[in-house]
């Protein structure tokens, strides 16, 4: 496969896509003040330490800006019970920050939202980047469609605004996928290169540990003892950074964040297998595939394609490299009870891989696009995932395990409500950007992503698309206690919603006292964030 140079149409449609998605990742802020996100301010927090003053421990950081979920606990001090490899990158957000805003509640704010810039959106349109760059030679063809999905209608999108480690992993896996495959030998640089990003997505995200090795396995017979001993090399430097950190932190280099949890729930997780995974159950897998609220082919239907790319254009190791990789993460992850992953826009256990499907899906549309229902399909699915790629972030970032398809069910409530994802700028004029971005991301995708479809095809694309989403609509939202509870509560307490009183709305509703309690409890809280509010300068 050779690499080539970008065509003017390749260089026109990949840079309207940058500029899309950059100018996203700096309009929106997403810091939510009533809510202390834990896998974000973990990060944050342990950044903050050693800006401030040269420590691991988040003790200072906790009393100082509040408690949260993700944190371990050794010897009395408390850590985050996250990887620490994407830590790195935000330190110097942490760094700029106590410059800019150093002893107030803004030096949180400012890290979270530099950091997510430096750890999560910089890696996600390098990502973008290098699909561009490696599908330029591998299906070209295809290319246009596959970018641009995976930049402006996936869940990797919505993940690239949040402090999170799956965008950085994501990067660094199809970063040594290129390394390892996009030349029948790779050299030994390439090699080490590979060894060291495989290294650095296992530190910024455990889980990576299982694509990383498949990765490796399959490349053995094209790197020989010398690639392999390369491969090696450039994979202690992060190993060894993993276990110094281990050994300050928790007293052993072997001994890793999760096995010290502080939260009762976490700890009870963690008891199950090895770290809470254990084998791969049927309600995992399917909930990771083809659940309403997290399967992966309800989010983004058009990864179905990725099953028609097996064909041309695709040698035997590269092949199997394509499809073990996403399928032993996915069985991984079918294998841990917490498979959905708590709250978040789409299914985050499989994102780290989603660049490899995205490889096939590119190959699939060379193959499969040749008769005009086939385009149609397509082009309806990627809009699909592109409304619910787009409602999911213009509000609250988080939906809740319990909402189907909760881009309608538990987004656009709230957008109706007024909650709209925080930005530098004034609310109305965010709005209007994020609208203008979406409907620029829209027809991108159908002019570019789609270019041998014609006009007809297009609306006729759109009509089906806008009768799914319309049909949608009539979907129930939740009826449980918890999910009524869940969306009140995002509303009023971690929203701030001006208008309040969706809390309120549930007292009639309490039928016990257990549900009476949780009620006051939150209204006590939303209350005493109204009065921190009023009182800050």
């Amino acid at each position: 496969m050779t690499l080539g140079s970008p065509s003017r149409d390749e260089r026109r449609w990949l840079l309207a896509c940058l500029a899309i998605a950059a100018t996203l990742q700096l309009v929106v802020v997403n810091h939510w003040s009533g809510f202390a996100s834990p896998n974000e301010r973990g990060r944050a927090y342990q950044a903050i330490a050693i800006a401030s003053h040269g420590s691991l421990a988040i003790d200072r950081e906790v009393a100082r800006f509040g408690t949260m979920e993700d944190i371990a606990i050794v010897g009395g001090h408390l850590y985050p019970n996250k990887a620490p490899g994407a830590t790195l990158l935000v330190v110097p957000a942490a760094v700029v920050a106590r410059a800019i805003a150093g002893g107030s509640d803004a030096e949180l704010v400012w890290t979270l939202t530099l950091g997510r810039l430096l750890a999560s959106s910089l890696p996600f349109l390098l990502t973008v980047l290098l699909l561009a760059r490696y599908l330029r030679g591998a299906a070209p063809a295809g290319a246009p469609l596959a970018v641009l999905t995976f930049a402006l209608a996936s869940p990797a999108l919505s993940a690239s605004l949040l402090l999170f480690s799956h965008s950085l992993a994501a990067f660094l896996l199809l970063a040594a996928f290129v390394l390892l495959y996009s030349r029948p030998r790779p050299d030994l640089w390439r090699a080490a290169l590979a060894g060291l990003a495989i290294g650095w997505a296992v530190t910024a995200e455990y889980p990576a540990v299982v694509p990383g090795a498949v990765l490796l396995i399959v490349a053995l017979p094209r790197l020989r003892a010398a690639g392999a001993l390369a491969v090696a090399a450039g994979g202690a430097a992060p190993a060894a950074a993993l276990a110094v950190y281990n050994q300050a932190c928790f007293g052993s280099p072997l001994a890793l964040s999760s096995g010290h949890e502080a939260h009762a729930a976490y700890v009870d997780l963690a008891r199950h297998g090895l770290f809470g995974v254990g084998v791969p159950t049927l309600p995992g897998l399917l909930g990771l595939l083809a659940s309403p609220s997290r399967g992966l082919l309800v989010w983004l239907p058009v990864v179905a394609l990725a099953a028609a790319g097996l064909g041309r254009r695709t040698s035997a190791k590269d092949r199997t490299a394509l499809v073990l990789t996403p399928l032993a993460l996915l069985l991984a992850m079918a294998g841990y009870s917490n498979w959905h992953g708590g709250w978040f826009p789409g299914p985050r256990y499989l994102l780290a891989t989603l660049p490899l499907v995205f490889v096939l899906v590119a190959r699939g549309a060379e193959t499969s696009l040749g008769s005009r229902p086939a385009r149609v399909l397509v082009a309806a699915a990627v809009l699909w995932g592109a409304a619910h790629t787009w409602l999911s972030l213009a509000s609250f970032p988080f939906p809740p395990e319990d909402y189907p398809l909760p881009a309608v069910t538990f987004s656009l409530p709230l957008l109706r409500a007024g909650v709209l994802a925080p930005s530098w700028l004034p609310p109305p004029v965010a709005a209007v950007i994020l609208a203008v971005l979406a409907g620029a991301a829209a027809a991108l995708l159908m002019l570019q992503g789609m270019p041998t479809s014609s006009t007809r095809e297009r609306a006729a694309a759109g009509i089906l698309a806008g009768v799914a989403l319309v049909t949608t609509l009539a979907l129930p939202r939740p009826t449980t206690w918890q999910a009524r509870l869940e969306w009140a509560v995002v509303h009023d307490l971690y929203a701030g919603a001006p208008r309040g009183g969706a809390l309120e709305a549930l007292r009639p509703q309490c039928e016990t006292l257990d549900q009476r309690n949780q009620l006051q409890r939150r209204l006590a809280e939303r209350d005493l964030a109204g009065r921190r509010t009023a009182e800050s300068p």
